[in-house]
């Protein structure tokens, strides 16, 4: 397993943080490196919450939610990584509120596909993770301020 850490401090509540990454079907809605989202399961929020993203610029996921703790955690499972060199994947999105921010971090755990070849690819792998997820952040942290009302 490889892995991956990013973080930043928002400047938004923990509840506005939250409620975006709460809204977990939608993903796409506010999200730049997600071109369309929906849920795959009866449930759209909580554990067992499954959904399915077309990632720009190409790619698929399937995902499910496996850890849920409200304003705190969000731990979600990659289920399935079509047209990407992810065999295996957990993201864990940990808040902390500090005052008028909220201490975001995301710390991403993955198996890479195709052996041996897979592994000599880490490092470039890891190094468009940390990109695709630190623009993840710059998106929640948009996202998070707007619903918050306190977009300048």
């Amino acid at each position: 397993m490889r892995t991956i850490s990013v973080s930043r401090d928002i400047p938004a509540s923990r509840a506005a943080v939250w409620g975006v990454l709460a809204d977990f079907p939608n993903i796409a809605d506010w999200n730049s490196g997600v071109k369309k989202s929906f849920s795959t399961s009866e449930s759209v929020e909580g554990v067992g919450a499954q959904r399915h993203c077309d990632l720009a610029p190409a790619g698929k996921l399937e995902e499910t939610v496996v850890g849920w703790q409200p304003e705190e955690q969000l731990v979600i499972r990659t289920d399935s990584a079509a047209a990407l060199p992810i065999k295996t994947g957990e993201v864990t999105f940990s808040l902390v509120e500090d005052g008028d921010t909220t201490a975001t971090s995301v710390d991403y755990d993955f198996e890479t596909k195709y052996g041996p070849i897979g592994s000599l690819m880490g490092p470039m792998i890891e190094k468009q993770l940390t990109k695709g997820f630190t623009g993840f952040l710059d998106d929640l942290e948009s996202e998070a301020k707007n619903r918050s009302g306190s977009a300048g």
